[in-house]
């Protein structure tokens, strides 16, 4: 990012307050396009840049980080106790009868309900049954919960072929599942959002870029930041002829934004501390121009990063479900199998 994004002149206030008081270069102005990204973001922001937000984006994300891992922990623990106790013979209950059964059935009409999806979004006699958005959430779901049922239903022991062969189908479709999860989200406006256009991602990069001018200018020129912030776009968009060079790039980039990240947050510490000698800044004020600046810089690098992956993910995404349908008709006739087999015999 160019030097001409950050004002040229700023005052400090009696209460130590810095004020910018020259307008940006012509080069800088915002163009309706621009505006109109910079309104997206500030409503993704929720529209205020009080420092009480950061904190409380920075906070949310890790809570929802420390959610996911402790799920995580208590689905492993719970899957060796009930492995090790059905080894044993001390399991309450057994696939084949009672509890044991109920949770394999609940669970196979949960990955059968899965099918309506496709069906709501593709077939012309379902499009009155409600919003798509609202099907694709029952999708997501019914993925997690289905497999997680069905898999302590089996009590993880797999006793008989058909099961077997149920089993790795319901394993591929969800593996396949959180696959897809991943490339959707970097092409959509959040998980349950619309598509996203290159350009749109375009003009929010360029929002970006202007925040950060509007934000704390006088931190962000004493941090240095903005050379380091130009050569990462430079890099992200560099036109490689190579394939192994765009595959390591594209694979790196989130690497490369992190410690990019960290870099940035020292420099800006650095500087606000300095500063805060020199104008009397309180620590929450300090705090409050650190958060604004960073929050700033980490929206600026994660857009930049989003649009230069933007159409890679978008290739990837066509080929996932061009493999993902036939995997889920596979685990539904399995299925369907499994349960007509243990019904039967």
């Amino acid at each position: 990012m160019a030097s001409d994004v950050f004002y040229n002149k700023n005052v400090v206030t009696a209460h130590g307050d810095l004020h910018v008081v020259e307008h940006r270069s012509g080069s800088d102005r915002r163009t309706g396009d621009n505006r109109e990204a910079e309104e997206r973001i500030d409503r993704r922001a929720g529209g205020s840049r009080r420092s009480s937000y950061f904190i409380g984006a920075l906070t949310s994300a890790k809570f929802v980080k420390g959610v996911v891992w402790a799920a995580t922990i208590v689905f492993i623990a719970a899957a060796c106790w009930v492995y090790y106790a059905a080894s044993v013979h001390k399991l309450f209950f057994k696939p084949a009868t009672g509890f044991g059964y109920y949770i394999g059935l609940v669970g196979g009409v949960m990955m059968l309900l899965m099918l309506l999806y496709p069906v709501r979004k593709h077939m012309a006699f379902a499009r009155n049954w409600g919003a798509v958005r609202y099907w694709f959430r029952a999708h997501m779901v019914f993925g997690i919960a289905g497999p997680i049922l069905v898999l302590f239903h089996s009590t993880f022991h797999l006793k008989s072929l058909n099961a077997t062969v149920a089993m790795y189908s319901m394993l591929l479709v969800a593996i396949s599942g959180i696959i897809g999860r991943f490339i959707y989200k970097h092409i959509h406006h959040g998980l349950y959002g619309r598509k996203a256009t290159l350009e749109e991602l375009q003009h929010d990069m360029d929002a970006c870029q202007n925040t950060i001018s509007n934000v704390d200018a006088i931190v962000m020129e004493a941090a240095g930041v903005g050379k380091q912030l130009k050569q990462f776009r430079e890099m992200a968009f560099a036109q490689e002829k190579s394939f192994l060079r765009r595959a390591w790039r594209f694979m790196t980039l989130g690497w490369h934004r992190r410690f990019l990240m960290r870099e940035c947050s020292w420099e800006l510490k650095r500087a606000i501390g300095s500063l805060a000698g020199d104008v009397g800044w309180s620590k929450w004020q300090q705090k409050k121009h650190y958060f604004e600046a960073a929050f700033s810089v980490r929206e600026y690098l994660g857009a930049v990063q989003q649009t230069a992956q933007f159409l890679s993910y978008e290739r990837m995404f066509r080929l996932w479900h061009l493999l993902h349908s036939p995997f889920v008709w596979l685990l539904a006739i399995t299925g369907i199998v499994h349960v007509i087999a243990v019904n039967m015999y």
